[in-house]
């Protein structure tokens, strides 16, 4: 039987599903083009990751403000592309946009034991509203989760505004994410249980110290998770390692 009294937000990209692998791949093939229209690969790269960082704080995240900076890039460094440029950025971007949806290891079998447990799953999610659903339609968990929240960006305040629409404390709500920007120092930052998975791939974007790493339960493996949220309901944490 679900319980309001605890709440699980589970982040999406890159900690359910594998996102930052098509960022990269996008990446690369956007160098490659420069590269064939005559540029310097390095000189992109630099310019790529300097607008990129910059672009945020006016376009938030998301994979068409993303290929917009790529097409003012290209346009910059090459004004007069040839149409088969024009055409190869097109493709370039319906493949970023249509990439599958690959779940990360023991993704769905340690949500089908959530689904279980007296807590009311959450995937919490940044980005634009229509790509992260189609993301998530396509990824086969709506099913196992209770609901889906999509905000520009996740912040102390994004979160604060989830936990008092779904009345639940702070301590009683669990923030499972791979950022330590959006999703584990804002759960800090407001008393909540954070749980920080570690992944190969981070975005520079969101790489950050944790803002108290005594708080931080970190994780390698998803199907740690189940130990970690018994222990959560019965608010003891003296079996978990906090490292």
């Amino acid at each position: 039987m679900k319980s309001n009294e605890y709440l699980l937000l589970l982040d999406a990209d890159d900690t359910l599903w594998e996102s930052a692998l098509f960022f990269e791949r996008t990446e690369h093939d956007f160098l490659s083009l420069l590269t064939a229209l005559g540029s310097s690969e390095e000189d992109v790269r630099r310019i790529v990751h300097k607008k990129d960082i910059e672009r945020l704080s006016v376009t938030g995240y998301g994979a068409r403000p993303y290929m917009d900076t790529l097409r003012i890039i290209m346009l910059d460094l090459v004004p007069k592309a040839p149409s088969w440029a024009l055409t190869a950025m097109d493709d370039i971007q319906k493949n970023l946009l249509g990439h599958p949806v690959i779940l990360m290891p023991d993704v769905l079998s340690t949500l089908m034991y959530v689904k279980n447990l007296p807590l009311k799953t959450v995937i919490y999610t940044m980005g634009e509203k229509d790509h992260q659903t189609d993301k998530f339609d396509r990824s086969g968990l709506r099913s196992y989760v209770d609901d889906l929240r999509i905000v520009p960006r996740k912040t102390v305040n994004a979160l604060h505004e989830i936990l008092e629409d779904s009345a639940v404390k702070p301590s009683n709500c669990i923030v499972v994410g791979n950022s330590p920007r959006s999703d584990i120092n804002p759960a800090i930052s407001l008393g909540a249980v954070a749980v920080h998975v570690l992944r190969d791939r981070t975005w520079a974007a969101e790489r950050e110290d944790f803002t108290d790493p005594g708080m931080v339960i970190t994780i390698r493996s998803f199907d740690e998770l189940p130990d970690i949220l018994s222990s959560f309901l019965k608010n003891d944490y003296s079996e978990i390692e906090k490292r």
